[in-house]
């Protein structure tokens, strides 16, 4: 049975995450996803670990699995004008365009929009960037997601209020933007399929960002307070809600107990330490933060993560361990649901990525593939996307184009 993408077309010339995790989530559902890079010119992901053994190499990096499992790539030099006759071919051949340039490199490069409207006008393109393509900051302002963290205001949030903001971990916009680009492009596709027009997609990584961080901006909206960093306190109007210490090595739990018949399970089974009557209210408890939180700690440090958890969901106080690595390889749940996958690669063997992020029960999504060596496809695609004849391929190689 066909996947739900079974059919689309997409061209993906963007790279390192933000980009190329979008051509994932659609090759994912079965579209044929062509991506165009350059040996000479790596896809920088590939350079970053880690890698599988600990040995670095182009075709090593797991990462590059992860977010490029199941394309298709060629080969090509897009500056030369050879090359870029061939972008602007397989945009003839695509549904979807994806890119991740600086704003003005394609311009200069004749590779934008407008350009591969031209050839087809109804194609899809989605060009994503720290501030997008437009606005006084746009052009010329480049960066990665820890940028766009920052401009999002999500960087200000993270850390204890004694301590320099820290952020989120990584890239943090690379990875939350993908969620807006694969919903808009399938919301464009579904109009193009009602009125035969295609349309252009741009995408800040920094609003995307803002999408999550808008309570920050309502309180200082509504008030003129601009929220500060609270550690693992939570929220500033719930308690006890937070992370507490458990036995083991850096091993914590999330305990959200703030609603009256949470919090009365909760007391029910720690016992004496919450007793106290400061505690019998929620203003009362938010005014003895502190006193409270090291009530609750008393009771989970000495206690395995795994047993705190299960102690507090099974009388209804949500409650999980703060997960590592390690943690969420072994999770029975993600185990179960298949997130997992194993791939099997000419050059490191098998190794797991992750699985599709959505799966249908009519139309399954397209089996987990690795993702592709420099250039692997780069013949395959010519003759039988772009029309060209082997003797064609073979000029195109000696003249240094397809590199």
């Amino acid at each position: 049975m066909a996947s739900p993408l079974t059919g689309i077309h997409v061209l993906d010339l963007s790279w390192v995450m933000v980009g190329p995790a979008s051509g994932r989530y659609l090759a994912d559902l079965g579209a044929d996803v062509i991506k165009v890079e350059s040996s000479r010119r790596i896809d920088p992901v590939r350079t970053l670990p880690p890698f599988k053994d600990g040995k670095p190499g182009p075709e090593r990096s797991v990462g590059y699995h992860n977010l490029n499992a199941g394309k298709r790539c060629i080969a090509i030099d897009i500056r030369k004008p050879e090359g870029r006759e061939i972008v602007l071919r397989l945009s003839q051949w695509a549904d979807v365009v994806l890119e991740s340039f600086t704003p003005g490199v394609l311009d200069e490069l004749r590779l934008a929009y407008s350009d591969l409207s031209a050839r087809n006008p109804k194609i899809v393109m989605a060009s994503t960037s720290i501030l997008g393509q437009t606005g006084p900051y746009a052009k010329g302002t480049s960066g990665v997601g820890t940028m766009g963290a920052a401009m999002s205001g999500a960087t200000y949030q993270f850390g204890w209020p004694d301590r320099v903001p820290n952020g989120p971990w990584g890239p943090w916009t690379d990875a939350v933007t993908p969620r807006f680009i694969v919903a808009s492009i399938l919301a464009a596709l579904h109009r193009r399929a009602r009125t035969g027009q295609g349309c252009y997609l741009d995408f800040a990584q920094a609003e995307c960002g803002i999408q999550f961080m808008m309570p920050a901006y309502y309180e200082y909206a509504a008030g003129g307070r601009i929220p500060e960093r609270r550690g693992g306190a939570g929220s500033a109007l719930a308690a006890p809600q937070g992370v507490y210490p458990c036995a083991g090595n850096d091993r914590w739990v999330a305990i959200d107990a703030s609603e009256a018949d949470r919090w009365t399970a909760l007391r029910n089974l720690i016992g004496a330490t919450l007793a106290n009557r400061e505690f019998d209210t929620l203003l009362g408890r938010l005014r003895a933060r502190d006193r409270l939180d090291r009530a609750i700690a008393q009771w989970t440090e000495p206690r395995q993560g795994e047993a705190v958890e299960a102690a507090l969901q099974a009388v209804g106080v949500p409650a999980h361990l703060v997960s590592r690595g390690n943690d969420l390889a072994h999770d029975p749940d993600l185990r179960s649901a298949g997130h997992f996958r194993r791939i099997d690669d000419p050059v490191i063997g098998e190794v797991e990525v992750e699985g599709p992020r959505a799966e249908f029960d009519r139309t399954p999504a397209a089996a987990t593939a690795r993702g592709p060596r420099i250039g692997e496809h780069t013949g395959e695609i010519l003759r039988e996307v772009c029309g060209l004849a082997q003797e064609d391929i073979a000029r195109l190689m000696e003249s240094g184009v397809l590199a």
